[in-house]
């Protein structure tokens, strides 16, 4: 092929790939405010890797025989009064969260127990809006078994475009690397409008 029909057609190709690349696809715009009202949160099992963890925090995961995550495991080497203002370790709730949970009672349960070795006795869970209010650190005793830890908050509406929300998790007071174990964390609507 010539240099004059070769260029010209690899620019036309070039766009069309670009062009296909930068227009979203119909599923990946997450769900609307009104699915997110009926199912709510869950992050559990492989999707606990999109846990981030703030300074001061440290995350990592146990895996079962299969590879699959199972549950994670939360400490700090910072402690609590030291620590700069953060979510601990957290998830991220996009803007359809946040416009959809916006004067919204919410259920926010943890499922956690103390690590088997070097267990941690208590945590701290909240949930963190962008500007608009937050529940403050809610505090709990850990125990050997798993078990669901549990509080209420209904946040703000956002007062303009909805930013990202954040529940975490503050893995012990005194920053001494002790570990809880993380089997999910879920938010459901309690008062879901009919």
């Amino acid at each position: 092929m010539k240099d004059r029909f070769f260029y010209p057609l690899l620019l036309v190709v070039l766009v069309a790939v670009i062009g296909l690349a930068l227009v979203p696809g119909r599923k990946n715009s997450g769900l609307s405010p009104k699915d997110i009202l009926k199912e709510g949160f869950v992050l559990k099992g492989a999707d606990l890797q999109k846990l981030a963890a703030a300074p001061g925090t440290l995350l990592s995961f146990k895996t079962g025989a299969d590879g699959l995550t199972q549950s994670a495991l939360l400490s700090t080497n910072i402690p609590f009064k030291m620590a700069t203002p953060s979510a601990g370790v957290f998830a991220t709730l996009g803007p359809n969260y946040e416009k959809a949970f916006g004067g919204q009672k919410l259920k926010l349960t943890i499922t956690a127990r103390a690590a088997g070795s070097d267990p941690l006795q208590s945590f701290k869970a909240g949930y963190f809006t962008g500007g608009v209010g937050k529940s403050g650190w809610q505090g709990f005793t850990l125990g050997p078994d798993y078990q669901e830890y549990s509080f209420t908050f209904t946040p703000r509406p956002p007062k303009s475009t909805p930013g990202n929300d954040y529940f975490g998790i503050w893995p012990g007071d005194a920053g001494d690397g002790k570990t809880m174990e993380l089997k999910s964390m879920r938010i459901s609507v309690m008062n879901l409008p009919q």
